[in-house]
């Protein structure tokens, strides 16, 4: 069937594929486990949805969080720019399209839109949503094999600098400003 990845392999995955260019951006890696990075007190880390299975693949979305609590997380993906979310539309379509169709391809029942049941054949279940790439939205990528990883992860990278940048609403580590600060110091002193 499918080539799914769990929650643990995903974040390892990742993590593998992400981590040299945090390093590259002043991020540290935080405990094992999970694909995440801190700077002074922002954390930046990758979440599964929990409504992943074999069938319908899973989804991963971005976030940064600020300081301690749940009302300091941010969805980071809301940051692409129109000219990200072509791309990333296009390569959701691109992963979809790629999927095998089961063979038989049976109905199944699933929830629709009204609430009642309706049957829907499993391979139309995985479906690119266009709609999350529209406008700010809460954007989840899809993947149902490393190999999918693999492309969130080249579409990411590029993109990785500007989207855990600081909004001008949000402040800067003092420990990072100090830092920049020393070097500027030194470098004058060395003159």
């Amino acid at each position: 069937m499918r080539d799914y990845v769990k929650s643990k392999d995903f974040h390892r995955h990742m993590r593998s594929r992400l981590a040299p260019r945090f390093q590259e951006l002043g991020w540290e890696s935080q405990t094992a486990g999970k694909c995440s990075f801190a700077r002074g007190a922002r954390v930046f880390w990758l979440q599964v949805s929990q409504y992943s299975n074999s069938v319908m693949g899973a989804r991963f979305t971005i976030n940064m969080s600020e300081g301690s609590g749940p009302t300091s997380d941010t969805r980071i993906l809301f940051r692409l720019n129109e000219a990200d979310r072509a791309i990333g539309k296009a390569l959701e379509e691109s992963i979809i399209a790629r999927l095998r169709r089961p063979d038989p391809d049976p109905e199944i029942e699933v929830v629709g839109d009204n609430g009642g049941t309706v049957l829907v054949k499993l391979g139309d279940l995985p479906r690119a949503n266009s709609r999350q790439w529209v406008g700010p939205a809460d954007v989840w990528l899809p993947y149902f094999s490393k190999s999918d990883l693999d492309d969130w992860a080249a579409f990411l990278l590029p993109r990785l600098e500007r989207l855990t940048a600081p909004s001008s609403s949000e402040t800067i580590d003092p420990q990072l400003w100090a830092q920049g600060f020393r070097r500027l110091v030194s470098f004058l002193r060395s003159r």
